[in-house]
């Protein structure tokens, strides 16, 4: 076999089995995580018509910190969300709202600037939201921002049911 040839197959597993190892170890990390949190992050919705909608709002443009923001957010509900957002009770829904079917969400939500809504749907109605304002405050911490997220969908979820 030609030296070149070897060399080129040689580096292409080098990469295929790096970037196995990097999916492994990312995996592992997030279960991580969730595991380190001591507690169970699954809601239980006492109904079955009922959804839990968590909407991150941007614009057109978009800046680094808010590639974060979206990022960060859906990392969480991966993490500590993810047999809810399988089965349907949790839905993510990033959305544009300098699109004009989305800008109605501009005055629904009172937004000035990019935000994570928690929103309660029953029914396909929504019975109430609440806008993640802190997520600013916290994307340079990105466990924290994790932590916010998490708790602030569980506490949600958990205030609707009462």
């Amino acid at each position: 076999m030609n030296p070149k040839k070897l060399i080129t197959a040689a580096l292409l597993v080098f990469v295929a089995a790096s970037l196995g190892y990097m999916t492994a170890r990312e995996k592992n990390s997030q279960s991580l995580l969730a595991s380190r949190a001591g507690v169970s992050s699954e809601i239980d919705l006492p109904d079955a018509n009922q959804q839990v909608m968590v909407y991150y709002f941007h614009g057109d443009v978009r800046c680094p910190t808010c590639h974060k923001l979206e990022n960060y957010a859906k990392e969480a509900l991966d993490t500590y969300f993810a047999d809810n957002l399988a089965a349907g009770k949790i839905r993510w829904k990033p959305t544009n709202v300098d699109t004009p079917a989305n800008e109605h969400f501009v005055k629904d939500y009172k937004l000035v600037t990019k935000s994570v809504i928690v929103s309660r749907m029953v029914n396909g109605q929504e019975v109430a939201w609440k806008n993640l304002d802190q997520i600013w405050e916290l994307v340079s911490d990105k466990d924290k921002y994790l932590t916010y997220i998490r708790d602030s969908v569980k506490k949600f979820t958990a205030e609707e049911q009462k």
